[in-house]
């Protein structure tokens, strides 16, 4: 009887252990910036991140950024900390900041998202109002996220930074209207393969999506950037390996709770 149970428990415990090996590994996010104050320096908050922000860019002059003390508001998607707004600029602002883990080993994929609102007169600023941001490669390449300064020039969209190889999203930039936008990046031995996703539900499965790009090679990715002339705030960068890295939901909360962000319509 002893022996009976004692081989009952072994098999109970392997059972268990079994069942938790086969478990899929839970991925973590790599890096993530809420735009939370920091002290003493603001631009250094997140994690992920080998420094802080700085002024940089393709032809940037300024770095006239403000830092808000609300997020910017998405149904279900988590939100903290503040935000970062730019207005319409007579010249190309931009900032900078290296990652603690570099993307784009061959064969790996990288999901990277953010909120972006548009605020102001649509296509003020310099070179029709940009704004968006930027995966800043290494062989010269940057790939521009978001709102552009040609072609289709009132969506969102995925191009080479300065324009060229532009897919549109067929998504329309609304003033006052908060916007998901969710990269999913396949670095690859030639050309990339980068996929956008426009507001896609928080908390669901990754969705389908036309909008893919595959012109262009970035070879390794140390940094990302903010980059434009159009007024708009940015909120809740993040980076990880799984679409449900980036766009997190907070437990327990409904669909209409929107508790720490806010929503501008001027």
């Amino acid at each position: 009887m002893r022996d009976r149970g004692h081989r009952a428990i072994v098999c109970r415990v392997a059972a268990v252990f079994t069942i938790l090996l086969s478990q899929p590994a839970v991925a973590a996010p790599l890096a993530e910036e809420d735009f939370t104050p920091s002290f003493p320096i603001y631009a250094n908050g997140g994690f992920g991140f080998a420094g802080p922000w700085v002024q940089g860019g393709f032809n940037v002059a300024a770095s006239g950024y403000t830092a808000r003390a609300r997020s910017l508001c998405y149904p279900r998607l988590e939100v903290s900390g503040g935000s970062v707004s730019g207005q319409a600029f007579p010249a190309i602002n931009g900032a900078i900041r290296n990652l603690a883990q570099p993307l784009g080993a061959n064969n790996t994929t990288a999901y990277v998202s953010f909120l972006v609102q548009a605020r102001g007169t649509l296509n003020d600023g310099v070179f029709n109002g940009f704004f968006g941001l930027t995966l800043n490669g290494s062989l010269g390449n940057d790939l521009f996220v978001g709102k552009p300064g040609g072609g289709t020039l009132e969506q969102y969209v995925l191009e080479n930074r300065g324009g060229s190889g532009q897919v549109p999203s067929g998504v329309k930039v609304k003033i006052g209207r908060t916007t998901l936008l969710v990269l999913k990046a396949q670095f690859m031995a030639g050309n990339d393969v980068f996929t956008l996703y426009v507001n896609p539900k928080a908390g669901r499965p990754e969705p389908a999506s036309p909008v893919v790009k595959t012109d262009v090679d970035l070879g390794m990715v140390p940094r990302i950037g903010i980059y434009s002339t159009g007024a708009f705030t940015v909120d809740e960068i993040r980076i990880g390996t799984t679409f449900a890295d980036v766009v997190p939901t907070p437990d327990g909360k409904h669909d209409d709770d929107f508790h720490g962000c806010w929503e501008d319509h001027d």
